[in-house]
């Protein structure tokens, strides 16, 4: 088998120079600047131009797929259709950042050296990694009657219509073997279910607040909330820093709750801006409502409503309240709930719309993934993985974020990010090491050479 390290050294250079440009480029959903061209507005659209220039420079054929995706594909023969699914859209990049989010500024040296910002983890740094993986194996010679397949989709942080549209719009076919770099290393065998774009309702006087706007998508924790008020003494009186920020504007007040980000699948991680809003104007107030909102979403597994379930392979469930909104007697907030294989998930959101005195919208539910640890495809990933760091001992992992794995059939998460490396994402100053980005190209090139050598 080739020398994959070797090999990859050739590319590092310029990998690192092209994720640099990659990052640079804000692909946050952009409702304003959509057009048939661009589902996801002009950022996204940017990105999904990068990855087709360079699919172009490269020699693979480029399928731009309507806007909603980038394929690169190269190869032919009877063996198997590889497929790697990553993504070039980012959440906002919200929060206080040390370096400007789309600068990809480099930091440090040697093993300490990172790259920062929004993207450079989650998932610009692996797919350029994948890409340059494809590379290494086309320039190599290293595609021999198998197919690799390389889809950049553009809407996996709202809920990958991108990949709905590629697999039942174009129906495009599924790959025989395939993986997303957008998890953890070694491999992700199996992914909580959720249900996503849910929305609680309700139709409510909470006087004397005005209005809420808080939280910028659905999974990621609220780190900020702000609150138009009517002025008040009691309210000034009672107010305290750490809380957030007081700006008295006369007749009102504005208020600016102030919590922490982190991913919608571990809230733990974070601090909810809106629950500490609910909690400190439901006192203030005496507002039953806000206060019991505060007191059964004060354990994010869902014990304060009876939404709490335990699985033997996928762990607790959890609730996270990303985007709040109040205006003219309206008040709603969404909701990311993600279970187990246990889980009675439709008796959870039962109990929740009961508990809250709320109507609770669920647009579907995600089942949950579990693959066969011994099947070829997993067994395959953790040979390649094991062979190219020779962590010998390292097991597949179960995890609570959702992937590409469940809109891509015959896929799993595989990488990116490695041990005690978690690269912040959804958080200000995420990063990348260097040394992981520019392992992670030998990673997948031994990987997606292995997986071609599956007899069908």
């Amino acid at each position: 088998m080739a020398n994959f390290k070797k090999l990859a050294k050739q590319y590092e250079e310029n990998a690192i120079l092209a994720l640099q440009e990659f990052v640079a480029k804000n692909s946050v959903y952009d409702e304003k600047s959509i057009t048939p061209d661009a589902p996801y507005g002009k950022g996204v659209k940017s990105a999904l131009d990068y990855i087709a220039k360079l699919g172009n420079d490269f020699g693979f054929k480029v399928d731009k797929c309507d806007g909603h995706a980038t394929e690169l594909t190269y190869g032919e023969g009877n063996g198997p259709l590889i497929g790697i699914y990553a993504h070039s859209d980012v959440v906002p990049a919200t929060g206080k950042w040390t370096y400007p989010p789309f600068s990809a500024k480099i930091v440090g040296e040697g093993k300490e050296a990172k790259m920062y910002g929004r993207g450079t983890s989650d998932d610009k740094g692996p797919l350029i990694a994948a890409l340059y993986a494809c590379k290494l194996l086309k320039d190599n010679g290293l595609v021999d009657n198998y197919r690799i397949r390389l889809v950049a989709g553009g809407d996996e942080e709202r809920g990958s219509s991108c990949l709905r549209y590629y697999f039942h719009d174009l129906k495009k076919p599924a790959s025989d073997y395939g993986f997303t770099p957008d998890a953890d290393f070694p491999l992700i065998y199996a992914e909580k279910g959720m249900v996503g774009d849910t929305f609680a309702k309700r139709k409510i006087d909470l006087s004397p607040i005005i209005a809420m706007d808080g939280g910028v998508v659905r999974n990621a924790v609220c780190d900020k909330l702000v609150v138009t008020i009517a002025a008040d003494k009691k309210l000034k009186d009672a107010w305290k820093a750490e809380l957030g920020d007081l700006s008295d504007c006369g007749k009102i007040f504005i208020l600016t709750f102030k919590g922490k980000s982190a991913h919608g699948s571990t809230p733990e991680l974070g601090e909810n801006a809106a629950l500490k809003a609910f909690a400190f104007l439901g006192g203030l107030y005496k507002n039953k409502f806000l206060t019991n909102l505060a007191k059964i979403f004060e354990d994010c597994h869902g014990k304060g409503f009876g939404g709490y379930s335990n699985s033997k392979e996928l762990g607790e469930s959890t609730y996270n309240i990303g985007i709040v909104k109040y205006m003219n007697g309206e008040f709603s907030f969404s909701i990311d709930y993600r279970y187990g294989e246990e889980a009675k998930p439709e008796e959870a959101i039962a109990n929740l719309k009961k508990a809250a005195e709320m109507d609770v919208d669920v647009a579907a539910y995600v089942p949950y993934l579990l693959y066969d640890k011994k099947s070829p495809l997993v067994s395959t990933l953790m040979k390649s993985y094991k062979r190219m760091t020779l962590k010998l001992f390292d097991k597949p992992l179960a995890i609570g974020g959702g992937t590409y794995a469940k809109e891509a059939p015959n896929c799993v998460a595989y990488g990116s990010a490695f041990k005690n490396h978690p690269g912040d994402i959804h958080s200000p100053n995420e990063y990348i090491y260097i040394n992981d980005f520019t392992a992670q190209i030998a990673i997948y090139a031994d990987a997606i050479y292995s997986l071609g050598q599956i007899k069908k």
